[in-house]
């Protein structure tokens, strides 16, 4: 005699598995996760902000090229 499935934990089962096949596709499509470019950007803001700390200013106020 054969066991009884339910059919709604195997759909689930189904859709969990396809969320999880177009979760890895995404990744690898859209790149870095969340954390890290949350960093990547803080990161640039930082450097553009010493960049700018840098820059030498004429007497008249004016940034030099």
């Amino acid at each position: 005699m054969s066991d009884i499935i339910s059919l709604n934990k195997v759909r689930k089962a189904k859709n969990k598995t396809e969320k999880q096949k177009k979760a890895v596709e995404n990744r690898i499509i859209f790149g870095t996760s969340t954390k890290i470019r949350k960093v990547e950007i803080e990161k640039a803001a930082k450097e553009s902000k010493n960049l700018d700390q840098r820059l030498l200013k004429t007497p008249d106020g004016n940034k030099k090229d």
